[in-house]
């Protein structure tokens, strides 16, 4: 079990390529941040003093104590903490003068589909089948659920693997993670049920939140051509069709309608067939009706507020007060401070 050092109001642990961080830099360290947010790489900065006060030398920046490509294991907590991320090392940033300081900072293993540009051809894949290749090619082990739709014939025209798999996500409303060495490629989860009830004055600190008229998107229209039939595919999207509205009595669209209609149409040329076409028009209609409502927050630190998950926000109304879809956190430990939880979310009815 890693070492334990307590900055001020929790604990945090460290661990570098399955070894305790040594207690001379973890008694040195002066600030630690992870963020994540879903399809982009989680990351961290771990600061610390680099003045050893005894011989006035220097430590931690021999490039043998941390180097790059180093992996970092992170636990945070109050009481206990908790796993929060594991990634590797891919920036050290020193600073010398009045701050004598070094910066850590690093990423989840999803930044190793940004390694280089590939032109590529898929023939007879699913996105699924896709994604979990490139996962595997990347040293991950894909955890996809099935796409359904087989594509004859797909292009990766001169882009990173995480540009091309983050396209094919978003034409489906998919999400990408990476949790330690395990890729995920599935649908967007703001349909799961809560995973944790946070109160306005109890639990928050503060909580804010923003409706938006929704300008596009009301009614989606996808039409492509079958080149082997030669006819044309069409399909709908519109009420009726949405994931869900997180216990919302009416959906972001349902109030936006009562201002205007706001239809769009998507012409794909690539669209498969009728059920691909019917895949693309609720992924567009579900992708905009997230825009509806926002929010974000603050609370003393809670390891357990991550992005991806659903969860119940009360003491803010009765139409506010309900489920919300965690998008992005921001977990940070400050010498001298405390820690504490921001975070950002979505909602698609109130």
């Amino acid at each position: 079990m890693a070492e334990e050092t307590q900055l001020s109001g929790g604990n945090v642990k460290i661990v570098l390529n399955g070894s305790d961080l040594s207690s001379e830099l973890f008694q040195a360290v002066s600030k630690v941040i992870v963020e994540d947010e879903i399809n982009l790489p989680s990351m961290f900065i771990i600061s610390f003093n680099i003045i050893d006060f005894e011989d006035q030398s220097y430590r931690g920046i021999d490039l043998d104590t941390f180097k790059l490509g180093d992996e970092i294991k992170i636990y945070m907590g109050m009481d206990n903490s908790e796993e929060m991320m594991v990634g590797e090392i891919t920036a050290l940033e020193p600073s010398f003068g009045v701050n004598n300081t070094m910066e850590v900072r690093g990423f989840d293993r999803l930044y190793k589909l940004r390694f280089g540009k590939y032109r590529r051809s898929f023939l007879d894949m699913k996105d699924s089948d896709i994604a979990s290749s490139i996962a595997s090619d990347a040293g991950l082990s894909p955890e996809v659920e099935d796409t359904g739709t087989t594509h004859t014939y797909l292009f990766q025209n001169n882009q990173s693997n995480y540009d091309f798999l983050q396209a094919r996500a978003q034409r489906i409303d998919y999400e990408m993670m990476v949790q330690d060495k395990t890729f995920l490629f599935k649908p967007s989860q703001e349909d799961k049920a809560n995973e944790l009830t946070l109160e306005n004055g109890i639990d928050l600190e503060s909580f804010r939140t923003q409706l938006r008229l929704i300008t596009e998107g009301s009614e989606v229209e996808v039409r492509g051509w079958d080149i082997k039939n030669k006819e044309e595919i069409s399909s709908k999207a519109g009420a009726g069709s949405e994931r869900s509205k997180m216990g919302g009595d009416d959906s972001g669209f349902d109030l936006s309608e009562a201002v205007a209609a706001s239809p769009t149409a998507i012409v794909d040329h690539a669209v498969v067939d009728t059920t691909d076409a019917e895949n693309i028009g609720k992924a567009k209609y579900n992708s905009m009706i997230k825009q509806f409502m926002t929010g974000d927050g603050s609370l003393t630190g809670n390891p357990k507020i991550r992005a991806g998950k659903t969860i119940e926000i009360k003491g803010i109304g009765k139409r506010f007060s309900g489920l919300y879809y965690i998008t992005s956190s921001r977990h940070s430990f400050t010498l001298g401070g405390t820690y504490m939880t921001n975070f950002k979310v979505k909602r698609t009815g109130i």
